[in-house]
């Protein structure tokens, strides 16, 4: 996005004011926690993750009646799509994997379709600026083939996502059946403020559904709660297994996480320090681990999963190996249950395409060939395993070996968010102890798109102040977020970079 364009669209991505973009006030000391007692960062993000799968009892009414539509559309030989941008778009693409494989080999397996902004290609590499696009929504939903009688089901965390929204006009152009429209931030403040979102909110073919789940435990990262929680509902109603809220509440209370994740945050954080690479190896959750993975790049600013063509300097701290997968094509239908779709848009060029996403290979040679790609960094491998048939969880390194038990592991769905939750709470407390965000700022915060060059200058509003700087004016601010943006490396921090600047400015006045 060019200075001019948000300039002049500034106020279309100016969401500051919505819960889920807010500072969690529990864990405004969430960074100094993660260095100086990890285990309590892990215990404090449980309780956060607690607090959020909680609201869902409140919600179980209309998850209900979702789920009795998905089956009506089900038994009526049509089929359910679910759309979703970044952490929803890639938990629109797990549970359709999840779905498939519940159903493999039957005449259900087929009739669930996810679908993310930049296609199946972005699960592993965010695309810049396609999900500012309603238009984009709208032609991919029409391209996977949505047609009379289908359900969609349109998450997004904050509720004002265009392509998300243009799903939902599509789905009204498309089909008689009601959309769903599912978010986190509260119905009554979006209709007041942002005008996208309550031209779908107030229409009448609309199903809406609020999650409020407040802030995140790092600020703005819908990767974290808002996203196990949408993940949760839509797949009780997908799998029809409403107990699943119960038993995941009492778990959380009663596993202790902290024993088990600690350690090998420890060890993660201690590979990177030593400049070297981690490779996650799995065969039994393959979607959960490349959706944490990938998830940590446009987060925490690290460079995104590489290609096996990749030539070049920075290359990412972690990748994924699935070593049962004979091949690219293989690994990715492990992933995701189903070939790769790739959008053979001409406007961009083969890069979302098929060919483009087999370049990323998870398969068995995985390992041996990114240890030749990353020489002369070391490579560390941690396993992370369910055992087939029993409730157990085996997380294994070349040092550590800890295995966790509990029931959610023999359900198909329950097994997926528990791993989640547990990997997004490890690689949290392990950028923590990195210094890729501060209390619970996301200082890292890549500036891709309007949304995120807007939370980039909340943030330093909120840093400014906090360090007793001059406040350059919000116009001054812009420019210098664009011009450093512009100029800086790979591994660097937009915003950290922007206050060295405003702090020298007034050490040289006078």
């Amino acid at each position: 996005m060019q200075l001019e364009d948000f300039i002049q669209k500034s106020s279309y991505f100016s969401l500051g004011h919505l819960p889920t973009e807010g500072f969690h006030p529990a864990t405004s000391n969430l960074s100094d926690l993660a260095r100086s007692d990890p285990d309590e960062a892990v215990r404090l993000i449980g309780r956060v993750d607690s607090d959020a799968v909680r609201t869902l009892r409140d919600a179980m009414d209309s998850i209900r009646k979702l789920s009795t539509e998905i089956h009506a559309t089900l038994e009526q030989g049509s089929r359910v799509f679910i759309s979703g941008c970044g952490a929803t778009g890639r938990l629109a693409l797990a549970l359709e994997s999840v779905f498939r494989s519940i159903h493999r080999g039957q005449p259900w397996e087929n009739r669930v379709q996810g679908l993310m902004a930049g296609g199946d290609f972005a699960l592993v590499k965010s695309v810049e600026n396609f999900e500012d696009f309603p238009s984009y929504g709208e032609r991919h939903l029409s391209d996977l083939g949505f047609t009379e009688g289908d359900l969609l089901i349109a998450v997004t965390e904050g509720g004002e996502t265009p392509y998300v929204l243009g799903t939902v006009h599509g789905a009204l152009a498309g089909s008689s059946r009601r959309p769903w429209f599912i978010f986190c931030n509260p119905t009554e403040l979006l209709s007041s403020t942002v005008e996208r979102s309550r031209v779908v909110l107030e229409h009448p073919g609309v199903n809406a559904l609020c999650l409020s789940v407040g802030p995140m435990a790092l600020s703005g990262s819908t990767r974290l709660q808002a996203a196990t929680v949408q993940m949760l509902a839509v797949g009780m109603a997908l799998t029809r297994n409403f107990s699943l809220l119960d038993l995941l509440i009492e778990e959380l209370s009663r596993l202790d996480l902290a024993s088990f994740i600690t350690p090998f945050v420890e060890w993660e954080s201690g590979v990177y320090r030593s400049g070297g690479n981690v490779l996650y190896r799995t065969s039994t959750f393959p979607i959960a681990v490349l959706t944490d993975t990938t998830e940590r790049s446009p987060t925490f600013s690290l460079a995104p999963f590489e290609k096996s063509t990749w030539s070049g300097e920075a290359c990412s701290w972690c990748y994924l190996s699935i070593p049962d997968a004979r091949s690219p094509l293989e690994s990715w239908e492990r992933i995701l249950n189903r070939k790769p779709i790739g959008l053979e848009w001409e406007e961009f060029g083969g890069k979302l395409g098929l060919q483009s996403i087999l370049e990323f290979d998870f398969g068995k040679d995985a390992a041996e060939a990114r240890s030749q790609r990353i020489r002369p960094k070391n490579q560390e491998s941690i396993r992370i395993e369910g055992r087939t048939g029993t409730p157990h969880l085996d997380l294994v390194t070349g040092t550590l070996e800890s295995s966790l038990e509990s029931p959610l592991l023999l359900d198909p769905l329950g097994s997926q968010i528990l791993v989640k939750i547990i990997l997004n709470t490890l690689s949290l407390v392990v950028m923590g102890r990195m210094d890729r965000y501060e209390g619970n700022v996301m200082t890292w915060v890549r500036s891709s798109n309007g949304k995120l060059i807007d939370r980039t200058l909340r943030y330093l509003d909120r840093l400014i102040a906090q360090r007793g700087l001059p406040h350059p004016g919000r116009d001054s601010l812009i420019g210098m977020v664009f011009e450093t943006q512009a100029r800086i490396g790979s591994d660097e921090a937009v915003i950290l970079r922007v206050l060295e600047w405003i702090k020298s400015e007034a050490r040289s006045r006078p």
